[in-house]
């Protein structure tokens, strides 16, 4: 099975104001976003970005994704 995306989608605004915040680069704040790190500051840059606005998107298993057959039914 292959591994399942998650990220936080936060705007551009945002990434910059917490890596100024942070003291830090944008592009360690979409490494944590994307969860491609999981040190301490990453955790804090999520719960900051869920805080301010930001969605956290999770890849699901499809629930529909074995065939069904649905039959008409007169009334």
């Amino acid at each position: 099975m292959a591994k399942k995306e998650k990220y936080i989608k936060l705007e551009k605004d945002k990434v910059k104001e917490i890596a100024e915040i942070k003291g830090v680069s944008t592009v360690t704040v979409y490494a944590a976003l994307k969860f491609e790190t999981s040190s301490a500051l990453a955790m804090l840059i999520r719960s900051w970005a869920l805080n301010h606005g930001g969605k956290l998107f999770e890849e699901k298993e499809n629930p529909y994704e074995k065939e069904i057959t649905l039959k008409h039914h007169n009334v």
